[in-house]
């Protein structure tokens, strides 16, 4: 009796730390691809992000090209690779829109408590949010390639830092083809 409870106990403390590791991951998931990146108060760390956030600065690796970006309230600017990054970033209560070329392509970009729409580098999203408040579902084209089923996670720990800092980190993560 005492195994079992102690077996229950292990297994609720081990699916409680699942679950909130789950809260502060940021995902991208397509019927080709997954990109995971945990979101921590330095910034985002996976395999394909390796990325330190300060208030005014993006700066790292992200799916091995360097990135460097300055952050202010309106504006993102740097690299990406070798690609030059130079967008607008607007927020109005509950949405947070960004445009102009981001890692070297035309990008525009809405992100609001109902639908992620735009595009970030090659990428084209289409994506609402669903039922669980959760995830944004839907599709993306990038280039000639469209896919259906492309789900989209971003933690309320993403959004707890600046509007110009939160979008620069999901361009990165949606703009991987």
């Amino acid at each position: 009796m005492k195994t079992a409870r102690l077996l229950t106990t292990a297994a609720l403390l081990v699916s409680g730390l699942a679950f909130a590791k789950t809260d502060n991951t940021v995902s991208l998931e397509t019927p080709r691809t997954t990109v995971r990146a945990s979101v921590t108060a330095q910034g985002l760390q996976g395999p394909d992000l390796q990325l330190h956030m300060t208030d005014d600065a993006l700066r790292g690796q992200a799916f091995q090209r360097p990135v460097d970006l300055k952050l202010s309230d309106r504006r993102i600017q740097g690299t990406v690779g070798q690609e030059p990054v130079n967008v607008t970033v607007r927020e109005r209560p509950e949405v947070v829109e960004m445009a102009g070329n981001f890692a070297g392509q035309p990008s525009s970009l809405t992100l609001s408590p109902d639908e992620l729409v735009g595009s970030v580098g090659p990428c084209g999203y289409n994506l609402i949010i669903e039922r669980d408040r959760k995830h944004y579902r839907g599709t993306r084209a990038c280039g000639d390639q469209r896919e259906d089923n492309v789900l989209v996670a971003i933690p309320e720990a993403l959004g707890q830092g600046s509007a110009s800092g939160r979008m620069a980190a999901i361009s990165l993560l949606l703009s991987h083809p």
